[in-house]
């Protein structure tokens, strides 16, 4: 079946180039999770720096990971979270 049939005649729109609006708020967006993520992870390493080796290789952690993990496990662990 040609595309033509499928469209019943009609033709497809362009596509257009985002606004520049769309742009920034998406740049913006980027931007915001990855400032979450960041505080996310400062938040997560001491707890993490405590588990054992195993539970860390469970997870996926390399030992260079781990190794880098293990540098920050005298951090103050937050309580309010």
């Amino acid at each position: 079946m040609s595309q033509s049939t499928l469209m019943l005649g009609r033709s497809v729109p362009a596509e257009r180039e985002p606004s520049r609006l769309l742009k920034v708020l998406s740049v913006l967006g980027q931007r915001f999770a990855a400032s979450q993520q960041a505080r996310a992870d400062r938040m997560v390493r001491p707890y993490l720096a405590r588990m054992p080796e195993t539970d860390l290789k469970a997870l996926g952690f390399s030992a260079t990971e781990i190794t880098q993990l293990r540098k920050e496990r005298h951090l103050p662990v937050v309580r309010w979270v």
